[in-house]
């Protein structure tokens, strides 16, 4: 058994390892011919080159399902066709005993796939980002008007910034949450970074109170030492995030009342996602059966159809979840269910 197992293992992460750079190459090729015309005339090679190398960790964690189920298809078509698994059965040895090694390497890339997600792959999108603004996108973005900014300022404040001009240290249409007694909500007009201190005009302060009570006001001041820098700072898209940061960027949300249906069906696609590599395995192991005499251009097509129905399918229920048409966490995990359900059905009628 040993020996099977070393086989499959060998074989499949061959196949495997093959599919994702294919992928990988296929899609940065398209995304730098796509963007070439938006290269800066003050881009540099070495930035361009860093910033393509940086996108490998995270379109590895996002294409993985895709080369996941086409490895499989193209192996089990070929242990089915050139009867090895026949062999096999002939030998005592069953087929779910057979393909229990492709099962294990499937939770092995999925945990592997989670835990890239929280380390390598934010780290790298962090990077990417910085590189992309640098090579890409134009002038940094401390030195363009920023829209809907908002962060907390410790100890207590939450910001929500309208508009927002680092380089002049200029905020317009401002809304203040102060969450330390007695609290307080603070909308000003327009804000100005002055001998270092923030001083805010033409709004009023709310005091949330037993009595609640508005105080006008046309100039004041906080005890803030955050300078313009501090408020520039840009999230990475949530989708982009780790599961730590995006879990922080909720907190801040919620503590001043934003809704978060959206963020929060994005943090449940976090843990669900990585385990579509499983569950894709599991599902194309019976139907590379049915597929014994397809060839591997019937492998390479359907592996492709169902793929991307997945995505499709994640796709919508995110944008359900999204609405609020159903919750985050089930519109993170039905997508899950129905392939596994799909891949259990076939897999039971195998043998």
């Amino acid at each position: 058994m040993r020996i099977l197992d070393k086989y499959l293992t060998k074989e499949y992460l061959k196949l495997y390892l093959i599919f994702i750079f294919f992928f990988i190459a296929l899609f940065l090729l398209t995304d730098f011919f796509t963007s070439i015309d938006n290269l800066r005339k003050e881009a540099t090679a070495s930035g361009v080159i860093q910033y393509y190398l940086l996108q490998i960790p995270y379109l590895f964690t996002f294409l993985s399902p895709l080369a996941v189920i086409i490895s499989t298809l193209f192996l089990i078509t070929h242990l089915a066709g050139t009867h090895q698994i026949q062999a096999a059965q002939i030998g005592g040895i069953s087929f779910k005993r057979t393909v229990l090694s492709l099962l294990t390497i499937g939770l092995i890339i999925g945990f592997m796939v989670l835990f890239l997600n929280e380390t390598l792959t934010f780290k790298a999108n962090q990077f990417a980002q910085r590189l992309k603004q640098e090579n890409f996108l134009g002038p940094p973005p401390s030195k363009e008007i920023q829209k809907n900014i908002f962060v907390h300022v410790p100890p207590s404040y939450f910001f929500y910034i309208r508009s927002f001009n680092p380089g002049k240290g200029e905020m317009e249409n401002i809304l203040i949450y102060n969450e330390s007694p007695p609290c307080s909500i603070i909308i000003a007009k327009r804000g100005a970074w002055i001998e270092k201190k923030w001083v805010f005009y033409e709004g009023r302060e709310y005091l949330l109170e037993e009595a609640m009570r508005s105080i006008p006001f046309y100039e004041k001041s906080l005890p803030l030492d955050k300078d313009p820098a501090y408020f520039s700072r840009k999230y990475l898209p949530p989708d982009k995030m780790s599961i730590v940061e995006l879990s922080k960027y909720i907190n801040e949300y919620e503590e001043s009342g934003f809704k978060t249906l959206g963020l929060e069906t994005e943090l449940n696609f976090k843990f669900s996602y990585p385990f579509t590599n499983f569950i894709l395995l599991f599902l194309g192991i019976p139907i590379g059966l049915i597929l014994r005499k397809g060839g591997k251009g019937t492998s390479f097509a359907l592996g492709l159809i169902i793929s991307f129905g997945y995505y499709e399918t994640m796709a919508f229920l995110k944008t359900m979840g999204k609405g609020g048409l159903i919750s985050p966490f089930l519109a993170a995990w039905i997508p899950n269910l129905i392939f596994l359900a799909v891949g259990i059905y076939l897999f039971t009628r195998t043998e």
